[in-house]
């Protein structure tokens, strides 16, 4: 067990340091999140990505208010929806919290 949780850890750890890595995780998680493939992520497509994400690395899900506050510190542009862009930072900040509790 110990094994596999360091080689997650290591994969985490080298998506978060290669910039194509990232954007082809990002791309991935981006094109499973847009529900409706509209190319971009509304409030309702985030919170169930967020779920599921929550769910995989054993965090409790944020409080709807917080869950608005976190998108909207995301949505740079203030649209109400996240582009590919405004995502990958959400991307970004799981990959972080996911390699932050395996260590």
């Amino acid at each position: 067990f110990e094994a596999h949780v360091k080689m997650v850890y290591e994969e985490i750890n080298s998506i978060l340091t290669d910039e194509a890595k990232l954007n082809e995780v990002a791309d991935y998680c981006f094109k499973d999140a847009d529900a409706d493939g509209n190319g971009t992520i509304d409030a309702k497509e985030f919170e169930a990505h967020v779920k599921m994400v929550y769910e995989d690395i054993g965090i409790a899900m944020p409080s709807p208010e917080n869950m608005a506050t976190y998108m909207e510190s995301l949505d740079i542009n203030q649209d109400g929806k996240l582009d590919k862009d405004e995502f990958k930072k959400y991307v970004l900040d799981m990959l972080q919290k996911d390699k932050d509790i395996r260590s």
